[in-house]
């Protein structure tokens, strides 16, 4: 971005608006704060702080718990977020793989978007298992360390990973995360060559995830798919056909969005 957009970005922005978006994103990071919490961390007096309050719970954007006298997201936000999810046509696109997909294994089903570097989870079918995935919708996770992530950064160009990898780097979640660029790209041409991505106790310990890209119409990356659960129930001799079953869900996904590539693995009846 040039010098002199930026500038005239800047120029245009109307800073209360900017705060209170920080305020509703400080809010779902952090769950609940109270009004010196957020004065504190929007960097404002407090009097400034006060009247967004306000004025976002006057329109239900957040509320005010009388136990504690914190403040957290409202019902205004369930309200946007379900028409969001409505119109999505990524998620209406997948959701009858995802039921067959579950009705199959019993694990949780996953399907991400990739979001400023972190894979958004938009939408997820919950195992019929004990041991269950703790991921919610709306919930982020690094690139580098889940399946879908390495799916959906497998098809980006190498100077974006590389972007990637300097802005969000590469922490270790677990002792099997992979935390070099060379491991990072000899796993993503892998990727490429197999058409699935694994994560391996990357990010859980003792849980393993597949998970396959979605092409939209253009050929570009849209999204993932994946089968997450208890490493016990992914074992070696069970992945292969796992694995076909993942790829086989997201290009018919794909296909719905219309990807107009022929499948590389056989459609399942």
């Amino acid at each position: 971005m040039s010098m002199d957009v930026s500038q005239k970005q800047e120029r245009y922005t109307i800073q209360t608006i900017d705060k209170a978006l920080d305020l509703l994103e400080l809010l779902a990071e952090h769950g609940s704060l109270n009004l010196l919490e957020l004065t504190d961390l929007l960097d404002q007096p407090k009097s400034s702080t006060y009247r967004i309050v306000l004025t976002l719970e006057q329109r239900a954007f957040i509320s005010r718990s009388d136990d504690n006298g914190k403040y957290c997201l409202g019902y205004k936000q369930l309200m946007l977020t379900r028409g969001l999810l409505e119109r999505n046509t990524l998620r209406a696109s997948a959701m009858h793989e995802m039921k067959k997909l579950s009705e199959r294994y019993g694990d949780t089903i996953n399907l991400g978007v990739l979001v400023d570097g972190e894979v958004l989870y938009v939408d997820i079918i919950e195992s019929t298992q004990p041991l269950r995935m703790t991921d919610t919708v709306g919930s982020k996770s690094p690139f580098h360390a889940t399946a879908m992530g390495k799916a959906m950064t497998a098809y980006l160009p190498e100077d974006q990973v590389r972007e990637l990898i300097a802005r969000h780097g590469l922490p270790a979640k677990t002792k099997h995360t992979l935390i070099s660029p060379e491991s990072i790209f000899a796993e993503l041409n892998q990727v490429r060559q197999q058409g699935f991505s694994l994560d391996d106790q990357e990010i859980v310990e003792g849980a393993r995830c597949l998970a396959a890209p979605i092409f939209n119409m253009y050929g570009t990356i849209e999204g993932a798919v994946s089968l997450s659960g208890a490493m016990h129930r992914f074992a070696p001799d069970v992945v292969p056909a796992m694995a076909e079953s993942i790829k086989t869900a997201a290009f018919q996904i794909s296909r719905k969005l219309g990807y107009p590539y022929a499948p590389t693995v056989m459609d399942e009846k």
